[in-house]
């Protein structure tokens, strides 16, 4: 099931093969940058600053290495 297939099939109500993760396609699906670095640590992946793209709600830069460990 690609990522398309796993989102209609959970706004469908129907199980998908995992639970869809959206984290930054829009300004209002971001995730704070606290957050993302505390994910980063959860993941096992290298630790640094995380760039800010949006200061009044300050997210987080969900950068490639993020993607692939979620993938």
């Amino acid at each position: 099931m690609n990522s398309r297939e796993r989102v209609i099939a959970a706004l469908e109500h129907r199980q998908p093969d995992r639970v869809p993760i959206d984290l930054g396609a829009s300004h209002q699906s971001g995730i704070s940058a606290s957050t993302l670095y505390k994910l980063r640590a959860a993941l096992g992946l290298e630790q640094h600053d995380i760039p800010v793209y949006s200061l009044f709600q300050l997210l987080g830069l969900v950068e490639e290495d993020v993607r692939q460990a979620l993938a």
